[in-house]
């Protein structure tokens, strides 16, 4: 004789367990749309080349920070500004994949993508004196 075997229902687990898995959940939602991986991607890159050009041309000594807001950060302590930045454009993408959705997510990151890629851009025409 078979018996049918009672389907599990799911508990959400709780705390910060359960957080970071509804969190995890929700990026990789946020994730499974066609364009949203490759332009993510595409904005961190150009986070961390802005960063590192940044640093580069603060380091050259012939450059000075632009945004005033950044700037007494940066000439406080460059690294922990730095990974601020960082930190800041990582919460930003974190928010673009879980708060928004379809086509309005794609915007977003498009024109998040776009900035992100024009900083650095502009930072190294600059270094090399095109700018």
């Amino acid at each position: 004789m078979v018996r049918a075997t009672p389907r599990r229902q799911f508990v959400p687990e709780r705390g910060l367990r359960g957080v970071l898995a509804r969190l995890v959940a929700a990026v990789r939602t946020g994730l499974a749309a066609r364009w949203v991986l490759p332009l993510s991607a595409a904005f961190l890159v150009g986070q961390v080349c802005d960063v590192f050009t940044t640093h580069v041309a603060l380091a050259s000594g012939r450059f000075q920070e632009a945004n005033p807001v950044f700037a007494p950060a940066l000439a406080s302590n460059e690294v922990v500004a730095l990974l601020v930045k960082l930190t800041l454009a990582g919460l930003v993408l974190l928010a673009a994949l879980t708060k928004l959705t379809g086509r309005r997510r794609t915007a977003v990151l498009a024109v998040l993508v776009f900035i992100s890629l024009e900083a650095p851009l502009t930072n190294g025409l600059r270094l090399l004196g095109v700018l």
